[in-house]
């Protein structure tokens, strides 16, 4: 897969943004156009008796983010290794999606103007499974794929 990093307005349906809001402290959102959802990054110790934490971060930092993040999914392809996960308790109805990349789990998360982001939590394996492959069509296609990307830290809606 090759990325192509494209100017937001001329980004196609496809593509996905990582944006970056205003403010001090910022989130890091990873937006794919196509999909209803949002994935925000988190840090996780990977015991399963610990919730993962999403992480806000000072400017600089979150620039540093998004191109780790683009660099990561460079290299998933490259390594040929889907870094999208289903995790959760399937008999407990409670499975999330997350996409791994260098130390952080980008959670997948309703996407809900003017309300504070929450995991999106899928009922069924079947849900779950769905939703984390249409993700990873958008952020692990083919090895031949160009892929556009852009990142955004103005205008954001």
């Amino acid at each position: 897969m090759t990325l192509i990093r494209i100017d937001p307005k001329r980004a196609g349906p496809t593509a996905f943004g990582v944006l970056i809001p205003h403010g001090a402290k910022t989130l890091v959102i990873l937006r794919p156009r196509a999909l209803e959802w949002d994935l925000l990054p988190a840090r996780w110790d990977d015991q399963r008796e610990h919730a993962p934490e999403f992480c806000a971060f000072a400017r600089d930092e979150a620039a540093g983010v998004a191109r780790k993040l683009v660099a990561a999914l460079e290299a998933a392809v490259a390594d040929g290794v889907c870094p999208v996960q289903t995790f959760g308790d399937p008999v407990g109805r409670q499975l999330q999606v997350w996409l791994r990349a260098a130390e952080l789990v980008w959670i997948v998360c309703q996407r809900t103007p003017g309300q504070a982001y929450q995991p999106m939590i899928f009922h069924t394996l079947e849900e779950a499974t769905s939703a984390g492959e249409k993700i990873a069509a958008i952020v692990w296609p083919n090895e031949d794929a160009k892929q556009e990307y852009y990142v955004n830290t103005q205008n954001l809606e």
